[in-house]
């Protein structure tokens, strides 16, 4: 007697809820899709054919061979999760000893880089950024510094604060380590692009799959809520209050010698050259949104060390 009243409960539960089972598991199956559709998404292959496959180029010849290999392995690693180009570019020529020549002349040093190796994961001049490292020195003092140029979305995610922690990472270890220091460069770079990845190149995606998301968990409490409160208010005629809800809820230079057109930086650039580096912090600049002298946006920044 017993099992088949708690068969015809069941019944009945199933009878009531069904509307609710239907569009829950409807939910279920959308927001299945929708992450296998993010999956898909992270492994987007590159769409750009065009630029250079070389990202490290070390004119300073400040890395070894074994060093160079590893950090472009780090590299390749760090833009498949990220969606972005990077590349590291070391170099020892003077690029002014006044700060406003220094950040200019470097900012359109590694916009030029950029622009004319068509860099940019999802298209030419698109997403990706390029770290410029200076180790000139002479008798008028140190010109040593960096400059991020940054393009695409990485233009959008990278702000001047972002900068400084790219920066403050790499100038940890960059005098008496700098493979060390160009690693946690671009390991925090691929952290700025993964979250462009995750959220600036899918809104959408993310929107909705946080929606289907909060749509089933409000279903299965409500289904759970009301599943409790039927079963207690069927205990007088039944069993025990919890008998039929039981168990109940149901991721420049390479080997070549090539530097992308050693043209862009073989001479000093004059002080009267376009662009300028916007309003310093840190003993540094921030170029903010410009155009580059090729025509294409771009942001950055940078500071001497």
């Amino acid at each position: 007697m017993e099992k088949e009243i708690r068969r015809e409960a069941i019944r009945k539960y199933l009878r009531y809820f069904r509307i609710w089972f239907i569009v829950a598991g409807l939910v279920v199956i959308l927001l299945l899709g929708t992450l296998v559709l993010k999956v898909k998404q992270y492994n987007l292959p590159r769409r750009n054919t065009i630029a250079p496959a070389e990202r490290v180029y070390d004119s300073a010849d400040v890395l070894t061979d074994e060093e160079e290999e590893k950090l472009r392995a780090a590299i390749a690693e760090a833009e498949q999760y990220s969606h972005a180009d990077i590349i590291i570019v070391t170099i020892n020529m003077p690029m002014g000893v006044s700060d406003s020549e220094w950040e200019r002349n470097m900012m359109n040093c590694a916009d030029d880089i950029y622009d004319n190796g068509k860099y940019g994961w999802n298209m030419a001049y698109g997403d990706g950024a390029l770290l410029l490292d200076n180790w000139y020195e002479d008798g008028e003092g140190s010109q040593k510094g960096s400059w991020l140029s940054t393009s695409g979305k990485m233009e959008d995610i990278i702000g001047w604060r972002e900068e400084e922690r790219v920066l403050d990472d790499m100038y940890e270890y960059i005098e008496y380590d700098p493979y060390r220091a160009y690693l946690a460069a671009v390991e925090r770079l691929g952290a700025y692009g993964r979250k462009g990845a995750a959220s600036g190149d899918s809104d959408g995606i993310d929107g909705f799959t946080g929606l289907l998301g909060a749509f089933v968990i409000s279903t299965i409490a409500a289904a759970a809520y009301l599943m409790t409160h039927m079963s207690q208010s069927k205990a007088k005629d039944t069993t025990s209050a919890g008998t039929y809800v039981q168990g109940g809820v149901p991721a420049l230079r390479a080997k070549s010698d090539e530097f992308i057109r050693k043209s862009v930086v073989s001479r000093r650039i004059e002080s009267g050259s376009s662009g300028g580096g916007g309003g310093s912090h840190r003993g540094g600049g921030s170029s903010g949104h410009h155009t580059s002298r090729g025509g294409h946006s771009h942001g950055g920044g940078g500071r001497r060390r």
